[in-house]
């Protein structure tokens, strides 16, 4: 019986790949948690298909590139690039997500039950709930009703919404009448 070696970059890409399956399991991106229904449930999987992903065993970061499509319950990021970024043992505290950040890039959409959003950038603190999306056109959709603006921030967990503009380009927002039954139902 001959005994095969593995080379080390082989284990070290096999611990790194186990590592982030671990991780990705616990993740929780861009949508609003619920503290009872946390207790209940367990987080949603995420699943992330690219065509390319590059990670460093010492460090505390993913990269996607190519084709990028996050899927977590209902919610779906698409983009050019998605880098994932993990708290590290020294910065995690009890009961937090492994994921610190996501930051997206190029043609960036973004779709969360009837809500969608489009730009060129998006980047998701899971700590605070913040997305902020920013590019010539972001804009945020829902139903036939959209906003857009240079810079737009969603607050999640206070379900609180501001745009900005430039000083050439104005925020523009249209508010379709049938879109219109509660305070709720705004992009």
């Amino acid at each position: 019986m001959k005994i095969v070696k593995i080379p080390t970059y082989y284990n070290t890409s096999l611990i790194v790949l186990l590592m982030l399956l671990f991780l990705f399991a616990q993740v929780a991106f861009a949508a609003p948690e619920d503290k009872a229904a946390d207790k209940k449930q367990p987080p949603a999987d995420l699943k992330i298909t690219s065509d390319k992903m590059v990670a460093g065993k010492n460090q505390s970061m993913v990269e996607f590139m190519g084709k990028v499509k996050a899927v977590r319950a209902d919610s779906v990021l698409l983009a050019d690039s998605v880098k994932v970024f993990f708290h590290t043992s020294e910065t995690k505290k009890e009961g937090q997500s492994n994921v610190k950040r996501i930051l997206a890039t190029g043609n960036v959409e973004y779709t969360e039950g009837e809500r969608k959003a489009f730009s060129d950038q998006a980047d998701y603190d899971t700590a605070t709930q913040i997305l902020i999306l920013t590019g010539e056109q972001a804009r945020l959709l829902k139903g036939k009703s959209w906003i857009t603006g240079k810079k737009i921030t969603l607050f999640k967990a206070e379900d609180r919404v501001v745009v900005e503009s430039t000083e050439k380009t104005r925020v523009e927002a249209f508010f379709d009448a049938e879109d219109q039954d509660g305070a709720s139902d705004k992009p």
